[in-house]
Parts: C-alpha cells; structure tokens; sequence
C-alpha cells in the first residue's frame, strides 16, 4: 500500500508524479511517488498546498523534494512534540505556525534548501526541504545519448560509465543505488530530481567507490540530483576542466563521506549545493601523481549551504596539495549553518604547494563550535611525505586544534621541510557569525620560510558588531601577517 495515497485528478496527473493547481493563488505544486517502501512516514509528513510530498529518511536526517511557484504553505507533521522549531538558513527569516502538539506550517514563496530543526536538537532527526522551479529543459527520453532512469523505480546495484556526450537523467521520484563514473570523457551531464542512493554496501563496492567520479573530464555537470546516505567522497572530479555542480542536494553522516572534492582542476564552478556531511562539506585539493605544474586553477563556489558534522570542515582547500600552485579560488554567498567540530573556512597545507588568491566574501555562519577560520601549513599523514603507519601514527599525533596532522621525528626536519609550500594573498571579506558563540581562529605557517602572508579579514562581524582586533576576534598567528580592518 502507498504511503501517500492522496489521488490528483486525471487531467491534472503526471506518470508516477502529483501535479496541483493550487486554489491558493496561481500556485502550482509538482512531486513524485518514489519506489514503493523507499518513502517513509515514520518521523515527518508533509504537504504542500494540500499535495501529500514523501518523506525519505537517512540515518542522520530526512528530506522532501517538490517543485513550485507562486506562493505555498508547507503542512508537517512529525512524530515529536514540538516546542521550538529553527529555519536556516536565518537569512530568509522564516517563521513556523504552531498548529498542534506535533504539527506547524511554513509559507514559502521561492524555492531553496532549508534545514528545518527541533526543540533547539539538531541531531533530532531534521527536516530538510528541497524545492525547486519546475524544469523547463528536460532531455529527450528517445535520445540515443540520455540514459533515464524512470520515475517511481528503484535500480539496484547500477555501476555505469558515461561516454562522450552522454547524459544521465534521473527522474524525479527515481531511486538509483549504485555509482558513476566517467575516465577522459567530454560533454557528461548527470541530471534530474531523482535520487543517487548510497545504500550498497562497501563490500559490493569497494571502499574507494565514490557515487560520482569523473576522471581527465572536459566540459561536464551535475546538477539537481540528491544524494541519500553516501559512504565516501561524493562528487569527485579529478584532473578535470571546465565543470559544475548545480543545485545538487547531499545529505550523509559517514566517515569520509565529503560531499565535493575539486581534485586538480581548473575552471570549475559550484552553484546552489546544499550538503549535510560527516566529513568536508568542499575540498578543494591538488594531490595525485599528476605534473606538479597541473595546478588546481579558478574555481568558484557561490551561493551554497553547508552543514559540517563531526569531521572535516564546512569550506576546505587541503589538506593535499601537492602541485606547484592552487590559486584563483573564490567562494561567495555561502550559509554555513553548522559546524559541529573542525573550521567554517579553511586552508590546510600539508604539501608544498603555494596557495594564493584565495577569497571568502559573503559569508554567514549561524553555528560553529570550534574554529572560525583556519589557514595553516603543517606536516600531516595526507601530505606527499606523510607516514601512514599506524604505529607512527599513534606515537606522533597532535593532539590539538588539527585531525592527521603529525609531529616531525627528531633529526628528520630537513627532509620534510622540503615537502612544505606556502600561503598568501588571501582576502577574507563580509564574514559574519550571525548567531551561536564566537569561535576561535587560527593563521599557522610552518617556519618563516614556509610562511602565511598577506592576508586581509575586512569586515568581520560577530552578531553585527565589527571585529577590528586579534583579541576582539579570537586569533591567534604564528608565522603569519595578518591584517584586520
């Protein structure tokens, strides 16, 4: 039996889709009834205008994924008893209706990703809603280059490689339980509203499959898929150029489970990406055994929002940067609405690379427990000349502000010194904490030889008074000049 039983009008029904004409206005309400079993109504239930939307739960949250315009109002009702209920991102100020013990309201007139949280827990189980404008562009389904996957079907155990200008369409109300991946290839397109689940177990896969893995790509995307329940890296692009993520929606709790990791590319832009990860929400790195003069170059991450678990850091370029140079990164109109442990924004050198014009601007963080920023150059187990043995390991590590970051033995010094880069010319601009505590920050070069310099932090707020001094804002430097105003 449907979990979702709610019956729409033939004229007005869609193949294994809701489409509601609301009575509200002009507004028009578009989901999908995924595999049978997959939707659950265990924690939440929602509805929008009316229209049942299902419900799928992770180990860490659940999420409903709609298409609308005009104006709606969100029904939910959930299995807690509700005294409290946050909205972030904060910015867009909204405010539930209390209609029962279990039960509120919200009213939306522009779709986004919101994180909807409880009774002040935000591991109680969290509401994410993920909506859309209606799609405009759908491929054609009886195009010899579009593998689709159906609405309201569960595939199992998918392992597929694109080829050259082929897209993968995952439908709206699709579940597809496997990963894909694409090796110097040009012109890939993964796309649609349905669901990328990570479900198969590592043992059938092997623990370094990621759920996307582009390798040596030119010109490719990813755009508006979820990804439910990933076990390791997520999105990965390595040596790729001229490539983007667009509106896709990620929500995991595992270790390693990073949500994007922009390994030494060039020309990449991130757009609209919601993710909830265990471990990195972005990595931007340079590692592998590529030419050292093959820099990460000019990539642009821009109106995002991240929730960072206990792992890792919200916004990360590191820890393996093994080029020459990683240069030209900006990230822009970024809510970080959770950083459980670890930093909102970092830069981790751990290889010899010379990092340099980097930008964060507009950025706001409503809850960081540890670190603020954190720009440091250290010797690490993911470096060029890490150790990986798991006695060193255990001997040798920080125990400190720092995860994998190790102390040099006695009388090794000069060897690894030669494995350390620099940073520079890093501009920090708009960063406001709009609510929680005031974390600290850290600026750490490695020597002065292996140094951080010339960084600027304009304008940094904390519940909107300015911070103008390294007392007033939590920081501590070593080998490093940096300048507040």
């Amino acid at each position: 039996m449907s979990l979702f039983p709610h019956r729409v009008p033939a004229l007005l029904s869609l193949p294994l889709a809701f489409l509601l004409l609301s009575t509200l206005g002009r507004a028009q309400v578009v989901t999908w009834q995924g595999p049978e079993g997959f939707a659950s109504a265990k924690y939440y239930q929602v509805k929008v205008n009316g229209t049942p939307v299902p419900v799928y739960d992770t180990p860490i949250a659940s999420y409903a994924v709609f298409d609308f315009t005009g104006k709606v109002t969100v029904e939910v009702t959930t299995m807690f008893d509700v005294r409290w209920v946050d909205v972030r991102p904060l910015r867009h100020n909204l405010k539930p209706v209390y209609t029962g013990d279990h039960s509120f309201s919200l009213a939306l007139d522009q779709p986004g990703n919101l994180s909807v949280e409880l009774n002040g827990r935000i591991r109680q189980q969290p509401l994410f809603l993920f909506s859309n404008a209606p799609e405009k562009d759908k491929p054609a389904r009886t195009d010899k280059n579009v593998v689709w996957f159906e609405s309201g079907k569960l595939y199992k155990d998918v392992r597929l490689e694109l080829q050259d200008n082929q897209t993968v369409y995952i439908e709206g109300g699709a579940v597809v339980q496997g990963y894909l991946f694409a090796n110097n290839k040009k012109n890939v397109t993964i796309r649609g509203r349905g669901i990328l689940d990570g479900s198969l177990n590592r043992e059938q896969v092997g623990n370094k499959v990621r759920f996307i893995d582009l390798r040596d790509c030119e010109n490719g995307s990813v755009r508006d898929i979820i990804l439910h329940n990933g076990t390791t890296w997520q999105i990965a692009m390595f040596h790729c150029n001229r490539m983007s993520i667009t509106n896709a929606r990620i929500v995991s709790e595992a270790g390693g489970d990073d949500g994007m990791d922009i390994f030494r590319c060039t020309n990449v832009t991130v757009d609209g990406v919601f993710a909830h990860t265990k471990d990195d929400c972005i990595a931007i790195k340079s590692g592998g055994k590529y030419p050292a003069d093959h820099p990460t170059d000019n990539i642009l991450v821009k109106n995002c929002t991240f929730w960072n678990s206990l792992w890792g850091n919200a916004v990360e370029v590191g820890f393996e940067l093994y080029s020459a140079e990683v240069k030209n990164i900006r990230f822009e109109n970024i809510d970080i609405i959770h950083v459980e442990d670890g930093a909102a924004l970092s830069i981790h050198n751990a290889g010899q690379s010379h990092v340099h014009h980097v930008t964060f601007e507009n950025i706001r963080i409503e809850d960081a427990d540890q670190k603020l920023i954190d720009v440091a150059i250290f010797f690490s187990q993911w470096g060029p000349d890490g150790i990986r043995d798991e006695a060193f390991v255990k001997a040798n590590y920080l125990h400190g502000a720092w995860d994998g970051v190790q102390k040099i033995p006695a009388g090794k010094e000069a060897h690894h010194r030669q494995f350390r880069g620099r940073v520079s010319d890093i501009v920090f601009k708009d960063i406001h904490v709009v609510d929680g505590q005031l974390p600290f920050s850290v600026f750490h070069g490695f020597d002065k030889e292996h140094n951080v310099t010339g960084v600027t932090i304009e304008n940094l707020t904390y519940h909107g008074k300015r911070l103008t001094t390294p007392e007033a804002a939590k920081i501590r430097t070593q080998d490093a000049e940096v300048t507040i105003r």
